[in-house]
C-alpha cells in the first residue's frame, strides 16, 4: 500500500473523537488551546490542516475564530460537518474539504492568519512530502501569521515504541526500531495501529522550520513531566484545585525546556511566517 492509503485507511477506523477525551487529550488540549489563545488575536482565519473530526476545529469556533477544515480523510471531515452543525457552528466555517497536507493548491495564498497542523507531520515519513507541506503551508499562510506543527520528539517516539512492541510485537522489530532512532522514521510492521510515523529531535524540527522560512520558532511540550501521569493529574485537579493549579503553573515555567519537550509525549511548534 501507498504510504498516504495506509495512513488514510488507519483514521477511517479510528476513533478520533474520543482520543482528545482521554486523560492524555484532555490536558493536552486544554494546554494546546491556552497556547493558540496566547498567540492567535480574536476573530482570525485559522486553517485546521488535518483536522480530523474537527475537535479542536470546534474549540477554535467556540472562541470566535473562523474556521477552513481540511483532512485526509473523508470519513472524518463528514463527521466534522455533522458536529459542527450538531453545535450550531457552521456559521463559523468556510468549508468543509477532504485534502493531503502536501497539496493544498485549491486554497488561496496569504489567506489565513494561523494555520494548525495538529497531526500530518506525525506521518510525513518521506522529506520531500515535508518539504512540499511545509512550503504550503507557508504560502498559504499571510506575512506575520503563526503556524502551529504536532510534533512527536524522538525521545518520547521511541520510549512509545517500546510499549507499542510489547503490546504489538508485530508493529515493531529490532531493524523498525533501528531505524526510528537513527531517522526518526517508524514504518509499521503490520497494518494495523498506527501507520507511518516521523519524530524528529527538536534540533531537526527547528533546523527543518528555519530554513522553510519561519521565525520565533519555540516547541513546547503539551504535558511535559504530565506525560504518562494524567489520570494522577486529573484526580488531584477534582481533588486539590488548588495543588492542581500548581502543577499547571510549573508544567506552564518549563514547557518550552528541551529536556521536558522530549520527554513530555506530544509537542506544538510554534513560529512566525515572515513580515513585509
Amino acid at each position: 500500500m501507498q504510504t498516504f492509503d495506509k495512513i488514510r485507511n488507519y483514521y477511517q477506523q479510528s476513533d478520533e473523537w474520543s482520543r482528545l477525551d482521554s486523560p492524555s487529550g484532555q490536558l493536552e488540549k486544554e494546554e494546546v488551546m491556552h497556547l493558540v489563545q496566547r498567540f492567535v488575536p480574536p476573530r482570525s482565519n485559522i486553517l485546521d490542516l488535518g483536522a480530523g473530526p474537527g475537535k479542536y476545529a470546534l474549540s477554535f469556533a467556540q472562541l470566535g475564530y473562523f474556521i477552513d477544515l481540511i483532512d485526509l480523510s473523508p470519513r472524518l471531515i463528514d463527521i466534522a460537518r455533522e458536529r459542527f452543525a450538531e453545535y450550531g457552528l457552521l456559521d463559523q466555517v468556510g468549508s468543509f474539504s477532504v485534502g493531503n497536507a502536501i497539496d493544498i493548491s485549491h486554497i488561496e495564498s496569504r489567506k489565513y492568519e494561523a494555520v494548525f497542523c495538529g497531526g500530518p507531520f506525525y506521518h510525513l515519513v518521506d522529506p520531500i512530502d515535508r518539504r512540499a507541506a511545509g512550503d504550503e503551508i507557508m504560502r498559504v499562510t499571510k506575512p506575520g501569521g503563526l503556524v502551529f506543527i504536532g510534533l512527536m520528539p524522538r525521545f518520547s517516539g521511541l520510549a512509545g515504541m517500546i510499549h507499542r512492541a510489547a503490546h504489538s510485537p508485530d508493529q515493531v522489530t529490532g531493524n523498525i526500531f533501528k531505524e526510528m532512532g537513527e531517522t526518526g522514521v517508524f514504518h509499521n510492521g503490520d497494518r494495523q495501529g498506527f501507520q507511518e510515523g516521523y519524530c524528529p529531535t527538536m534540533k531537526e524540527a527547528k533546523a527543518f522550520w528555519s530554513e522553510i522560512g519561519l521565525t520565533d520558532i519555540e516547541i513546547f511540550s503539551t504535558r511535559s513531566f504530565m506525560h504518562q501521569n494524567e489520570e494522577h493529574v486529573l484526580k488531584i485537579r477534582d481533588r486539590d484545585p488548588e495543588l492542581f493549579n500548581e502543577i499547571i503553573q510549573t508544567h506552564r515555567k518549563y514547557r518550552n525546556s528541551e529536556a521536558f519537550v522530549e520527554a513530555g509525549g506530544h509537542a506544538l511548534l510554534i513560529g512566525k511566517t515572515p513580515a513585509e
